[in-house]
């Protein structure tokens, strides 16, 4: 790996790796527009299904499942920033909170807030719980909301060297 200080270009070395079928649209072709179902701007703490998109790779989320909202002042046209829940036991994860009850009215099983997979989509992949938005308290919310912070490490004061050259 190397870096040109003076424009910030980092340059990756290349590996040669077997040719992966993606279908792809063509670049100049914008991916589809999808009405929001919603009928509000999603808020900070409420959770929804949201689907997503099915060509994944791992370790990424895929398929609908729900996801707590962590962004604020959203619309339902701009992007909205949040995280997955999973019923898969994520106990010895570091970067998962485990929730005290199931946001998802419907279900009773134990699940856990992967808080280290920030995703952000648009409207048009969250929809309700038949008809339902459940919402975290604060109190709920709060270790969430920590864990992310946390992952997302404090910036760092320019090292001094670096940054004369």
């Amino acid at each position: 790996m190397s870096s040109h200080s003076k424009s910030g270009v980092l340059h990756l070395p290349t590996r040669r790796s077997e040719p992966v079928a993606v279908q792809q649209q063509p670049a100049d072709v914008p991916p589809p527009a999808v009405r929001a179902t919603l009928k509000a701007a999603p808020a900070i703490r409420n959770v929804y299904w949201c689907e997503f998109p099915r060509d994944m790779r791992q370790p990424e989320f895929w398929k609908t499942r729900p996801v707590i909202v962590m962004s604020y002042k959203n619309t339902l046209s701009g992007p909205i920033l949040v995280v997955p829940i999973t019923t898969k036991p994520q106990i010895d994860d570091r970067w998962a909170v485990k929730l005290a009850r199931n946001p998802n009215p419907k279900e009773d099983c134990d699940v856990w807030v992967v808080c280290n997979h920030l995703y952000t989509v648009g409207c048009g992949r969250l929809s309700a719980f038949g008809g339902v938005v459940p919402r975290l308290t604060p109190e709920e919310f709060r270790p969430i909301h920590e864990l992310v912070l946390k992952w997302i490490p404090p910036l760092l004061p320019l090292d001094s060297a670096s940054s004369t050259s």
